[in-house]
């Protein structure tokens, strides 16, 4: 049916091709991506060392110092199952975020010094 409506709209050969290209798209390995700002904030802060170490953090860290500075809340994170919690601390945030397998990670956010240490413990293999 799909293949017949794409045929009268762009010819046999055009259906065939374009159901093809869209196929192909859908298998091809795609890069993770964080597709809202909570999400590429959560991405960043699980960074081992620094928040900024890649350019791609540089902006939504930078954008979270700003929100925080002026009294905005801390951004959320729900793709992929992710679950993120914060509570207020005197120099910032504790965050806490868990993943679909289970694991947690606890960040100390201090929007005085604009600093961010993972909390979480180091468990041994």
């Amino acid at each position: 049916m799909i293949v017949r409506c794409l045929s009268r709209w762009t010819g046999g050969l055009g259906a065939v091709t374009f159901l093809g290209a869209g196929l192909a798209s859908f298998a091809a390995p795609q890069p993770a991506r964080a597709s809202d700002w909570g999400c590429q904030v959560i991405l960043c802060l699980a960074t081992p060392g620094s928040p900024t170490t890649y350019a791609q953090c540089v902006a939504p860290i930078t954008k979270l110092w700003r929100t925080l500075a002026f009294g905005g809340s801390f951004p959320t994170c729900t793709e992929g199952g992710v679950g993120t919690s914060t509570r207020k601390i005197r120099d910032g945030y504790q965050l806490q975020v868990a993943t679909p397998d289970g694991s947690v990670s606890s960040y100390t956010v201090n929007t005085k010094t604009q600093t961010i240490t993972n909390t979480s413990p180091t468990v041994a293999p």
